[in-house]
């Protein structure tokens, strides 16, 4: 790290409605010259915060689908994911951690857990009589978390549908999601399944990828030439979210929303390595430089330019995440 700085201001202010006192902090911190995070975190019940830092890592996700075999379920390239190192990754996982508010012994419910790669610094934050159930339908995802060198303490696996989880309602005190939400054909009936098997009072965070809201016909026609692109890769059901759809969906099924964070992970390098998901993004962005030059426009301004000279390319801008609370009502 070269150089470190940091700003904080703080602005407190009563509720009128919950009569909470609610905190802001702002905070910029600069570890080198083409690596951003910038964050957003609203909370309703506990404060406003805003943080700022800078990396960059990999995005990979699940494809949950009845009847649609991916490549998750390929034991090759099962192994070779579970191998896969990303700081973006590493920091979302403990930031969802946290989001949990775990006191140790707490039943955990780990949907579309892959190789349990979150499970684990969950895991850390458990005492005696915690545990946590990682459900996920690729059984080759499975064997590689089952057969880790270094098991994850209190993690337990289960086949099993998002949708259609093999649990009793109401068995869990705590549930996540993570880099998977974009993957399942029927989100609605996940987060309502959640809801289900989640006690009274529980909380389920979820960790995705989220994209811009459409403010014109131009931006929904990106969004839709976007998931036109990954779909050739993940399926038919893929689609990103917003961080506001996100909220609707949990809100319809029953959830109280009491945490939004939005995370924006700025990158400007040569090449795509290292930014989440960044081949299927920049296919997409050559695509409509060649075939709608005013989406490629907006593509630009919303997420990311790119230059080509010889046999490489430049990219510079940033893509978001969410994480995202729900309560159970009690």
């Amino acid at each position: 790290m070269n150089e470190e700085h940091k700003q904080e201001h703080k602005h407190d202010h009563a509720d009128e409605h919950e009569h909470d006192q609610h905190g802001h902090e702002h905070g910029h911190q600069h570890e080198d010259d083409d690596q951003h995070v910038h964050g957003h975190d609203h909370a309703h019940e506990h404060g406003h915060q805003h943080a700022h830092s800078h990396e960059h890592g990999h995005e990979h996700g699940h494809e949950h689908e009845h009847g649609h075999k991916t490549r998750f379920h390929d034991p090759q390239h099962a192994a070779e994911f579970d191998r896969r190192a990303s700081k973006i990754r590493a920091d979302l996982a403990e930031k969802l951690a946290e989001m949990l508010m775990l006191q140790g012994d707490e039943q955990i419910l780990d949907l579309a857990t892959g190789t349990g790669r979150v499970a684990r610094p969950v895991s850390k934050r458990l005492a005696k009589g915690g545990r946590i159930i990682g459900v996920d339908q690729a059984l080759a995802m499975l064997n590689v978390g089952h057969q880790h060198e270094e098991p994850i303490p209190a993690y337990y696996q289960s086949a099993g549908e998002a949708d259609v989880l093999p649990f009793k309602s109401n068995s869990f005190d705590r549930a996540f999601v993570s880099f998977s939400l974009h993957h399942f054909g029927n989100s609605e009936g996940v987060v309502k399944e959640v809801l289900r098997v989640l006690k009274n009072g529980g909380r389920f965070v979820v960790v995705d990828p989220v994209i811009e809201e459409a403010k014109d016909a131009v931006d929904v026609a990106l969004e839709a030439k976007i998931n036109q692109v990954f779909r050739r890769t993940h399926g038919e059901n893929f689609r990103f979210h917003t961080a506001s759809s996100i909220q609707r969906m949990l809100t319809k099924a029953g959830y109280r929303i009491p945490r939004t964070n939005i995370l924006s992970y700025s990158f400007s390098q040569e090449g795509m390595d290292g930014i989440p998901t960044g081949r299927h993004w920049l296919e997409a962005a050559e695509e409509l430089e060649t075939e709608t030059p005013e989406l490629a426009a907006r593509l630009k301004k919303n997420y990311f330019t790119w230059h080509r000279h010889d046999d490489h390319v430049h990219v510079k801008g940033s893509f978001s995440y969410g994480l995202i609370c729900g309560v159970k009502p009690d």
